[in-house]
C-alpha cells in the first residue's frame, strides 16, 4: 500500500450501558466494562485526523440543539434518519429483526453521553468544537487536529448488503443465541458484496461482534478514498446520520422524503 492510499485507523465500537461493549480495532476484539472502555476512548482523544471511530449508537438529538431544542417533531424521541427505515412509505423500512428505535428509546445512548458529550441536546452543552471527537458529518474547521466519529447503525447496514442477495435469510433476527446460521449467511454476504479482506476468524458467535465488525468495514471503506464510493453517510446532523451502504435508490428515496417533510 503507497503512503498516498495508507489506511487511517479505525476503531468500531458497540458501546454498552449494563454489560460490557464491544470494540474491533482490526487485530482483535475487546470486551470492556464501562470504566475500561472510557480509559480506551480517552486514548483515542490526541489521535490524529485520521483515526475513525465508528460508533453504534446515536450521536445525535434535538435538531438544533445549540437554541431551539424541542421545537421540530420528535426532537426528543425519534429522528428523521429512524423514521425514513421505520415507514414503508420510503421503501426502505426495516423488517423484523432489523431493530430502527428512537433515538430516546436507545439505551446506549446515555454511555454515550458520558464518554463522548453526545449527543448534544440542549443549549447548556459543550460545543462541538469543545468535545473529545470531531463529530462527522460536520465542517472541517471543527476538526482541529482531533480524531473523528462516526455514527453507525450495523443492523441496518447488514440488511442493506443482504436484502437483494439470492441467500438473503427469510427470517433476519439475527441478534438472538439461536440465530448463528442467520449471521454466517449474513456474513457471507457482505464480504461478497464489498470484496472486503478479513483473515480473522469469522465474526459470527455472539452479534455484539457481529455488529462490530460490520461496523469496521463500514468505517474502513470510508477512510480509504478508492472506496469510499461503497458508503454513504446519509443524513445530517440536524436529522440525524447513518453511514450505511451505498445501494441503489437509498440516497434518491431520501432525499425525496426530505424534501417533502
Amino acid at each position: 500500500m503507497t503512503e498516498k492510499h495508507k489506511q487511517a485507523r479505525v476503531v468500531a465500537i458497540d458501546p454498552a450501558p449494563g454489560k460490557n461493549s464491544t470494540l474491533f480495532d482490526g487485530k482483535g476484539f475487546k470486551d470492556l466494562r464501562a470504566p475500561d472502555l472510557r480509559k480506551f476512548v480517552n486514548g483515542l482523544h490526541d489521535q490524529t485526523p485520521d483515526t475513525l471511530v465508528c460508533w453504534d449508537a446515536p450521536l445525535t438529538g434535538p435538531a438544533d440543539p445549540s437554541s431551539s431544542a424541542g421545537t421540530s417533531p420528535g426532537d426528543f424521541t425519534k429522528r428523521p434518519i429512524e423514521r425514513f427505515f421505520s415507514l414503508k412509505e420510503t421503501g426502505f423500512n426495516t423488517p423484523k429483526g432489523i431493530s430502527v428505535l428512537g433515538y430516546a428509546g436507545c439505551q446506549h445512548w446515555t454511555i454515550s453521553r458520558s464518554l463522548l458529550g453526545l449527543p448534544r441536546t440542549g443549549p447548556y452543552d459543550q460545543d462541538y468544537g469543545q468535545l473529545p471527537f470531531h463529530l462527522v458529518p460536520g465542517p472541517e474547521r471543527e476538526r482541529t487536529g482531533r480524531a473523528s466519529i462516526i455514527e453507525i447503525h450495523p443492523a441496518v447496514a447488514a440488511w442493506l448488503w443482504c436484502r437483494k442477495h439470492k441467500d438473503a435469510p427469510k427470517d433476519w433476527r439475527y441478534k438472538n443465541k439461536e440465530a448463528l446460521e442467520t449471521r454466517e449467511t449474513m456474513w457471507r454476504i457482505i464480504l461478497e458484496e464489498t470484496g472486503f479482506s478479513w483473515s480473522l476468524k469469522p465474526p459470527t458467535e455472539t452479534d455484539d461482534r457481529f455488529d462490530a465488525a460490520v461496523g469496521y468495514i463500514l468505517g474502513s471503506l470510508y477512510a480509504d478514498e478508492r472506496t469510499r464510493i461503497q458508503v454513504t453517510l446519509l443524513g445530517s446532523r440536524k436529522t440525524g446520520s447513518f453511514l450505511l451502504p451505498a445501494v441503489k435508490g437509498l440516497e434518491r428515496n431520501w432525499n425525496s422524503w426530505i424534501e417533502k417533510r
